[in-house]
């Protein structure tokens, strides 16, 4: 191989400007979101008297002091910033929130189209007002809305429309077991902190037409594209593929086909992103190449470009992906347009920065992660790659350049995959070439279905688009069967993520620079990164424990042995939801799937039950207790039993923990906790799981 000079990214700090705002906002936002500082009103005060100071320093500048007072000014402004900008969005700074406001019922507005999942209708609401006995006052503040259809009688729930529903407003819970899905911190991330459980005869449609009517025409749009696609495609599940491609809808998708794409690392072709975006903007620079060849034709080419990339945005429904997707190829164009030396890293950074502005909490969101972590592995590395090897064959370069391509980009965003998803799909590279084709064919035969009005060729186009989608399910499905396809049970800590990240941008610095000490740095990181994660994995896989899960009416316990563990369950089985939500992400930190020994507990009517697990015997009680028992350690009160404690605890002949789970109303536990304050009690119902080590 050729010598390679240094600096082959051409990476010079003076040319990523941008970088310095983005770091300090970027802290800014961390520090703002998880140290509230609720008692602070007047953070926009604090901003202003840097952002002073920083120009009395930039004025100042020749002089020593001048220059480290602009600079120190610079950081902190921009890190306050960000402070400020997600802290204003808390309810406690928001004076005029619903949850500061008491009143019977709520008026809303639907504010995002309503997914239907079996009976329970689901969409977030912003509340305009909150309706008491002295009337109405108005409110901001959004909050998660689920509604049970249980009346064919009910109204068509739409995006805008405005509601008048009772006020069943709760604050949205914490996760209820160890490593279950923070639903909490999920819907902070979209500014919402409470949630509303309603029957359908609780809500009454009162208006339409309430909210941004550039979105309601593009959803009204977008329904009426997929009812144009439903005459032309017959197959179900390729429907269901097709409008999640091409228009981002997927609450109608099949579970075994999303899996699919999980599982084969092509997940990211389902969400309409950037990568939809930038086949839309490929297609029209190739089409109207030719303007650039006229005066003003290249800046009026980007406006044509630009208008058309926003228009499949407002198509595909404005969701926040596609949004991010519209702004960053936007920065993109407008940057190539303007300036002849393009510096894609800074654009990267600045897009990345105008988001992050108007969204602070979009810093949380897993799709902002790996969107940018992508297009960032893909301009660091892919370049590099491409030094090493590039055949001079057509053909055969863009099969290796593509595969460069998902290589970089997986690279970048495999550390926090792992984090979320403890799963490595280990056929990314030949299931993304296999589905790089026939996607983009997709897209763009999608295009043309939607938009021609013409019978004869949507009948041709349509049976065409039927075959592609039925090749792209059934050839991931294929990889998905083979051996090891997945990796799963991999657990990865933050300290193991930002190490990750250490090694990669180190490699990337002594490949592009040829500097050894990058290289050291990132062969100390990785000896770090080891011996942790060796001492986190003899951790767990040493580990004894018990747990008693919280998992509403029904019961789950859990024995976790050195690597084995048994769990006694009321679920039917392990793939269960209630089980795969809030029971699996924690024993799989533990202990493998196939490890796991599934043991049922009876169900039907009411039984008694003695459990030993180690050197504890456990009494599940849900009906009279007729005999003495001895050596019983902790009694589990279900189903609202009419026993006492005083009797209980006669026939046991000491005096045992009790808890009280899911199964038991709230009066019954109210009633038998005032009655009862000098025995030991925990209450499991709507309280983190109860959690004890030892053999």
């Amino acid at each position: 191989m050729a010598m390679v000079k240094n600096n082959l990214l051409g990476l010079e700090f003076p040319k990523i400007p941008m970088l310095k705002p983005f770091l300090a906002f970027v802290l800014g936002i961390y520090i703002g979101y998880y140290h509230r500082m609720d008692s602070f009103m007047h953070w926009y005060l604090v901003v202003f008297s840097f952002f002073v100071l920083q120009c009395l320093g930039f004025f100042k500048r020749k002089q020593t002091w001048g220059r480290l007072l602009f600079v120190l000014a610079f950081y902190s402004t921009w890190c306050l910033l960000g402070m400020w900008l997600t802290l204003r969005t808390m309810p406690s700074y928001q004076p005029s929130h619903f949850s500061n406001f008491v009143g019977k019922s709520l008026l809303v507005v639907v504010d995002d189209e309503p997914q239907l999942r079996g009976k329970m209708l689901r969409f977030p609401a912003v509340v305009k007002a909150v309706v008491s006995d002295t009337g109405k006052t108005r409110t901001i503040g959004k909050l998660m809305m689920t509604i049970g259809i249980d009346s064919v009688a009910m109204p068509k729930i739409q995006y805008g429309d405005m509601l008048h529903v009772i006020n069943n407003v709760k604050e949205v819970k914490m996760p209820s077991n160890p490593n279950e899905f923070n639903y909490r911190n999920y819907l902070a991330t979209k500014n919402i902190w409470h949630q509303c459980f309603l029957a359908s005869d609780e809500v009454i449609k009162i208006d339409v037409g309430k909210a941004n009517i550039i979105l309601a025409n593009a959803l009204s749009f977008r329904e009426q594209m997929m009812e144009k696609f439903s005459l032309y495609i017959e197959d179900g599940r390729a429907l269901q593929l097709a409008v999640a491609l091409i228009f981002g809808y997927r609450s109608e998708m099949d579970e075994q086909m999303v899996k699919a794409f999980t599982n084969t690392g092509t997940v990211h072709i389902l969400s309409v992103s950037g990568l939809h975006v930038a086949m839309v903007f490929g297609i029209l620079t190739l089409l109207l190449k030719w303007m650039g060849y006229f005066p003003y034709g290249r800046p009026l080419r980007s406006v044509l470009v630009v208008s058309a990339v926003w228009f499949y945005v407002v198509l595909t429904g404005m969701s926040p992906p596609i949004l991010r997707a519209g702004i960053m190829i936007t920065f993109f164009i407008v940057s190539f347009t303007v300036s002849r030396q393009q510096v894609t890293l800074n654009t990267l950074f600045a897009s990345a920065l105008f988001i992050l502005l108007l969204f602070p909490k979009s810093l949380f969101d897993i799709g902002f992660q790996l969107s940018y972590l992508a297009v960032l592995g893909i301009l660091l590395l892919q370049p590099l790659l491409k030094k090493l090897y590039l055949p001079t064959i057509r053909w055969w370069s863009w099969i290796v350049e593509y595969t460069y391509i998902s290589i970089a980009a997986q690279l970048f965003t495999l550390p926090v995959i792992l984090y979320y998803f403890g799963q490595f799909p280990t056929y990314f590279i030949p299931a993304n070439l296999f589905i790089a084709l026939p996607s983009t064919g997709i897209m763009y035969l999608g295009i043309l279905l939607a938009l021609c009005p013409l019978e004869l060729i949507n009948t041709y186009v349509g049976v065409v688009l039927e075959a592609l989608l039925q090749f792209s399910v059934y050839g991931l499905a294929y990889l998905e069967r083979l051996p090891y396809a997945v990796l799963d049970g991999i657990i990865w800590s933050q300290i193991q993520v930002v190490l990750a990240f250490l090694i990669l941008i180190a490699m990337v610095c002594a490949w592009n620079y040829r500097y050894k000490k990058a290289l050291f740095m990132a062969m100390a990181c990785l000896l770090i990164f080891s011996v942790f994660g060796s001492f986190q994995y003899v951790q767990r896989s040493t580990y004894s424990g018990y747990r008693i899960y919280d998992v509403r009416s029904h019961l789950a316990i859990a024995q976790i042995k050195k690597g084995k563990a048994v769990l006694y369950t009321t679920f039917d089985s392990l793939s269960h939801s209630g089980s795969r939500f809030s029971i699996l992400p924690d024993l799989c930190r533990f202990v493998p799937l196939e490890h796991i020994e599934y043991k049922k507990l009876v169900t039907a009517g009411r039984q008694n039950h003695i459990l030993s697990l180690g050197d504890k015997r456990i009494l599940i009680l849900e009906t009279g207790l007729r005999d003495t028992l001895s050596d019983v350690d902790m009694v589990i009160w279900r189903k609202n039993n009419k026993n006492t404690i005083a009797s209980v605890v006669e026939k046991l002949g000491r005096t045992p923990l009790f808890l009280f789970d899911g199964s038991n109303a709230d009066r019954t536990i109210a009633s038998i906790y005032s009655d009862s304050l000098d025995v030991p009690m925990y209450i499991l119902k709507n309280n983190f799981a109860y959690v004890w080590d030892g053999e």
